[in-house]
């Protein structure tokens, strides 16, 4: 794949470090919640119109969103209202935004398997970059050529770079960052606080009732 002047751009928002214990809640302007809504690179997991909404920004080199990655599904499989929300927000290095490329083009191909591919490509070792996704995608079937075509279009470099700014303009110095309802949490918040926010925007329409 080539690789566009994005890549130093994107670099630029910001090298947030690795997440953090111990994440707290901050309000978040209704505005830019809005057009979360609204990124072409976005992943929805769960049903549609789902009654509580869980976005997470994360990045493929990220430490804590490793560690995010495999408690996705137990909380979609026990919990049938909830709505998992994926934004590439590839900050941390050039390989990161490599890896997201290829992970949003595999997701024009596959996207009901997403999923199976955050979880393959994040239980990979050591740095993950473009040839590690792009057998990542090959394994689960992604048509090669398509995959790299994909990759390297303008939709998914106008994709990275959209959640690239709204991260930055929503604060976002850590991954993973969370937004839940009007709240956004930066650091790694483990199952049983995602469980305990969610069980409360049900209650009283906020994390912390």
């Amino acid at each position: 794949m080539r690789r566009r002047a994005f890549l130093s751009g994107a670099l630029a928002f910001g090298l947030g470090g690795g997440g953090a214990h111990a994440a707290e809640a901050a309000r978040l302007p209704s505005q830019l919640l809005a057009e979360v809504s609204r990124l072409n690179g976005r992943v929805v997991l769960g049903p549609r119109g789902g009654d509580v909404t869980l976005v997470e920004f994360f990045d493929y080199n990220c430490p804590y969103c490793r560690v995010s990655a495999p408690e996705i599904r137990p909380l979609l499989a026990a919990d049938k209202a909830l709505n998992y929300v994926l934004v590439n927000y590839a900050v941390l290095s050039e390989a990161s935004i490599l890896a997201s490329k290829v992970a949003l083009a595999f997701s024009m191909q596959k996207a009901a398997r997403y999923l199976d591919f955050h979880e393959r490509l994040f239980a990979r070792k050591g740095q993950l970059g473009a040839d590690v996704a792009i057998d990542t995608a090959l394994a689960l079937g992604a048509d090669r050529a398509r995959l790299l075509a994909d990759a390297d279009s303008d939709r998914v470099t106008q994709a990275l770079v959209a959640s690239a700014k709204l991260g930055e303009n929503l604060g976002f110095v850590a991954t993973p960052s969370y937004i839940i309802g009007n709240d956004g949490f930066q650091g790694y918040l483990d199952a049983a606080a995602k469980r305990r926010a969610i069980t409360n925007m049900r209650a009283c329409e906020k994390t912390s009732c």
